[in-house]
Formats: structure tokens, C-alpha cells, sequence
């Protein structure tokens, strides 16, 4: 049977026959930040390569998280999917009957110096920029380099006050002891402490963080 990796502890023996493929993991309690809040929850997680993409179930236990996980997987596998791009531009999609979600779509914005689909930079200007021409993309002036996303990985300055912030959000918690960051297949930040664990799906969530829970910026 397979093993999925937990967040703490031991690995975790799964209670369905995930593909070979198929990345797993999960956690007894983590930390999720929403819109309405943050909550704690079981969670498991799943990676399939076929069709690629991210499932979540969140329950009472890991053993329950897995089976939401996996009635998600059965109906992902076993849907048509139709897909729509709900009001995003970068050409991810989402199935109007499943789970699915994906990159499935040509991105909507296009370079501003060569005119091709692109979604991978944009300055703070909203002008966007393929690969080839992001190095010529202007800095912010007004943001003195912290949020400047001229390269793919979090720039240093900006993971040092993420992490502040996130360390001062496990302490308000009650949650003690190193803080570990990973980076999940899907691109979300991971943080982990003391057998918790903090997801960040959004950009606006690092900020979010940051204003509430971190050091003033410049101070």
C-alpha cells in the first residue's frame, strides 16, 4: 500500500490504491489561511500525473481527508471534462462538473515587447512579459525591491519578512519551535512548526501576512 508523506511523524499508510505516480501527502492539523479567516484541519493531499493535477480533502482525520481526496480523484477520472477559465487570464482552467483544474488554456495577455500569449511576468504597471523579455522589466519604484517579482523565486529580502510574519502567526497561536519552509508540486509556500503546518496559496495572502503579523517594511 502507499505511503504518504506526512507533515511531522511517520509516514502515513493509505487507505486507497493510489496510482504509482501519484504524489501524496498529508497532515494531522494544519493551518489554512481563507478569505472568511485561518482554520485548522486534517488534510491530504494528492498529486496525479494523469490527468495532472492538485487535489485536497480536509476532515476530522487524515483517514477522512483521504476519502475526500479520493471521491475527488474518482470523479475527476471518470468526468468529461468541460472547462472555462472563471474571469482568469493566465490560462488556467477549471471542469464545471469536477475537481479538475489545470493549465489548459493560451494565456489572454500577451508580451508588451514581442505581442506572444504570455503568463510569465507582469510590472507594476500591468504591462506583462514572456520569459525572454522579463529581465527588461521595470522595478517598482514605489516598493523598494521587497515585493519585486522580476524572478520566479521569492526574492531574499521578501522571504525574510514572510517568514517573520509567519513565525509571529504560530507564536500568536500558541505553536513553538523552528519554522520550515518547503515548497509543494504545485507552488504553494509551505510552512511547517511544531507539527502544524501553514499553507499560502496567494500572492495576496504573503502580503496579508506580512501588513498583519510582520515588521514594518523600511522599518
Amino acid at each position: 500500500m502507499k505511503k504518504a508523506r506526512k507533515s511531522f511523524g511517520e509516514d502515513y499508510d493509505c487507505q486507497k490504491e493510489w496510482p504509482e505516480d501519484c504524489g501524496v501527502q498529508c497532515g494531522d492539523r494544519g493551518v489554512v489561511l481563507s478569505t472568511n479567516g485561518s482554520y485548522y484541519t486534517a488534510f491530504f493531499e494528492a498529486f496525479p500525473k494523469n490527468p495532472s493535477c492538485f487535489l485536497r480533502g480536509e476532515g476530522s482525520s487524515i483517514e477522512d481527508a483521504e476519502e475526500k481526496c479520493w471521491e475527488k480523484y474518482l470523479k475527476v477520472i471518470s468526468c468529461n471534462h468541460e472547462m472555462e477559465r472563471r474571469d482568469r487570464r493566465d490560462g488556467y482552467g477549471y471542469c464545471k462538473y469536477c475537481s479538475y483544474s489545470s493549465m489548459v488554456f493560451e494565456p489572454l495577455d500577451k508580451c508588451c515587447k514581442c505581442g506572444i500569449p504570455t503568463r510569465y511576468s507582469v510590472d507594476y504597471k500591468g504591462n506583462h512579459y514572456c520569459k525572454k523579455h522579463n529581465r527588461v522589466k521595470p522595478k517598482d519604484p514605489n516598493s523598494g525591491g521587497i515585493f519585486d517579482d522580476s524572478k520566479r523565486r521569492i526574492p531574499r529580502k521578501r522571504k525574510k519578512f514572510l517568514k517573520y510574519a509567519v513565525t509571529n502567526k504560530f507564536r500568536q497561536d500558541g505553536i513553538k519551535g523552528k519554522v520550515y519552509l518547503e515548497m509543494s508540486p504545485m507552488g504553494s509556500r509551505i510552512f511547517k512548526c511544531g507539527g502544524f503546518t501553514l499553507r499560502i496559496l496567494f500572492r495576496k495572502q504573503e502580503i496579508g501576512l506580512i501588513q498583519e503579523y510582520g515588521k514594518k517594511i523600511g522599518g
